[in-house]
């Protein structure tokens, strides 16, 4: 058996450097996690937004396409849509809560909206919507044109 003799331990450079390595590997690990989080969350945010307003514009445009008559609002935030069969379904914007909403039942068609604006010239219903600003995400403009079989109400 060979014993050394040798007792000797480490410098204190040698530690210095080994913690300094240690701490540029554990520096560069965290930054690789925190920037793939990042893009993580900005990912999830913006699909959030893209289906919300997937949905509101596939409902709103169904419903429009659906009524007799309709009537926009003085406030151009809310659309009244009035039925064949005598039924009405208004979509409400409420700035409080960021939602577009079904006026009769008070339900949820799309969230994270910073704005919505209805108007409607030559046979078009032209929704303008802006949505928040997320995390990763800037605010964003976004106008949807639908072609209106009903008429307008004039009130």
């Amino acid at each position: 058996m060979k014993h050394f003799n040798n007792k000797q331990g480490f410098s204190i450079i040698e530690l210095l450097m080994a913690l300094g390595l240690t701490g540029i590997v554990i520096a560069a690990v965290f930054m690789v996690y925190y920037s793939g989080t990042k893009a993580w969350n900005r990912a999830e945010n913006q699909v959030e937004v893209q289906q919300n307003l997937r949905i509101a514009m596939d409902v709103l445009s169904t419903e429009i396409r659906k009524a007799d008559y309709f009537e926009i609002l003085k406030n151009q935030r809310e659309i009244v849509l009035v039925y064949g069969n005598g039924n009405t379904k208004s979509y409400k914007f409420h700035p409080a809560s960021g939602e577009i909403r079904i006026s009769q039942s008070n339900a949820a068609v799309a969230m994270h909206i910073e704005d919505l604006k209805f108007s409607y010239r030559n046979g078009l219903i032209k929704i303008h919507i802006t949505t928040k600003a997320m995390e990763g995400i800037g605010q964003k403009e976004y106008t949807f044109s639908i072609n209106a079989r009903g008429k307008i109400h004039d009130g």
